[in-house]
């Protein structure tokens, strides 16, 4: 990595504040929307038009045996015919960053390995034709992430390098809290009973008006809606509703 002395001579002033920011931010980064925000803060650093990130588990032949991947505006499409085709066995982005975690730029690494025409042209109906990657092993070496940034303007420059160097360690750490957030959630499921009431909350109904549309008791009302906010993790009536809805479990009509 760049020492002081060189990162001041590549980075503006107005660089090293904004990247003081964004890696602050990463250690309050607890969900989802603000992992988009933090990257998207990030295009005021460097000029990414599409950007995607994964983290993978390796065997000790460094070897990757499963992934999980948050897209950020990766094209979709691309994304689902990468996985259909298995292109994390023969793309040369994810051999280079797995060997050797440093920053790479997409154009040098294709130079390196026998890059399949396929794959290029591929990737360049997308829109794939220029960018960066980097990524950081864990300390135990069983997993490694891969940040991924395409975009027409990418050109090769030390600036972008630093700004990956420094960025991308504590993206990393953000990724896997998420992902473990994630796999830990539990489905949440709502008793036949306590969805009718929380239509009918998210209608405005009282706890009076349910309890007589139901047949039921006031306090059988607030035994479901107790319920209901525990398994939501809902402090009110209007997060219940929009938990729910969120998660798919009543439409928003």
């Amino acid at each position: 990595m760049e020492n002081s002395r060189d990162s001041k001579k590549i980075l503006s002033k107005n660089d090293a504040i904004l990247l003081l920011e964004l890696i602050d931010a990463t250690f309050s980064c607890i969900d989802l929307g603000k992992f988009y925000k933090l990257m998207e803060k990030l295009k005021s650093l460097i000029p990414y038009d599409s950007a995607v990130c994964a983290l993978a588990k390796m065997d000790c032949n460094s070897e990757i045996t499963s992934y999980d991947t948050i897209n950020v505006n990766y094209p979709s499409e691309w994304l689902c015919l990468y996985k259909k085709k298995g292109y994390h066995c023969i793309d040369p982005l994810i051999k280079y960053n797995y060997k050797y975690f440093s920053v790479q730029y997409w154009a040098e690494t294709y130079k390196l390995y026998k890059t399949s025409k396929d794959f290029i042209f591929h990737a360049e109906d997308f829109g794939l034709k220029a960018g960066y990657a980097h990524g950081v092993k864990n300390f135990t070496g069983d997993k490694g992430s891969i940040f991924s940034f395409a975009g027409l303007s990418m050109k090769q420059n030390s600036r972008t390098e630093l700004i990956l160097l420094y960025v991308v360690p504590h993206f990393h750490h953000v990724l896997i809290r998420l992902l473990t957030q994630m796999k830990n959630k539990t489905d949440i499921i709502l008793l036949p009973r306590e969805k009718e009431v929380l239509n009918w909350i998210k209608h405005g109904k009282s706890t009076w008006d349910i309890s007589l549309i139901l047949g039921i008791s006031d306090n059988t009302v607030k035994f479901h809606i107790k319920n209901i906010f525990k398994k939501l993790d809902a402090v009110n009536r209007v997060q219940a509703v929009a938990t729910a809805a969120q998660e798919g479990l009543i439409d928003l009509d």
